[in-house]
C-alpha cells in the first residue's frame, strides 16, 4: 500500500492517541516508545503488534486494503479481562471505536 507521509503521520497520531486512551498511563511507567507506522508498510506482512507490558495485552493494528482511504484497524484487549477487546478505525480525520466488548 502507497500512503504519502502527511498522511501516514497523521493516522499514526491518531493512532497513538488511541494508545494513550486505553493504556496511557502504562506506556509512561514503562517509557514505552510508540509504534512507527512507516515500519509497518514496509513489513511483508502489514501487519503489527505493540505489547504494553501490564495491560495482559496490547494493540493489534493493520491497513484495510479494502478501505478507499487509508484505514488503519486498531484491535486492542486485556487478556485477563473478558470483553475488554475494542476494534477501532483510524483515518486521517480521526479514530472510531467500530467494535466494543469483543474477546
Amino acid at each position: 500500500m502507497k500512503i504519502d507521509t502527511q498522511t501516514l503521520r497523521a493516522i499514526e497520531a491518531h493512532f497513538h492517541e488511541v494508545i494513550r486512551a486505553r493504556a496511557g498511563h502504562l506506556v509512561e511507567e514503562h517509557s514505552l516508545a510508540m509504534p512507527d507506522l512507516s515500519a509497518l508498510l514496509d513489513n511483508r506482512e502489514h501487519k503489527g503488534w505493540f505489547g504494553v507490558p501490564g495491560m495482559h495485552g496490547g494493540f493489534a493494528y493493520w491497513f484495510d486494503d479494502r478501505s478507499a482511504q487509508p484505514t488503519l484497524v486498531v484491535e486492542s484487549w486485556c487478556r485477563v479481562v473478558d470483553g475488554s477487546g475494542q476494534r477501532h478505525e483510524v483515518t486521517v480525520a480521526g479514530a472510531r471505536l467500530v467494535d466494543d466488548g469483543f474477546v
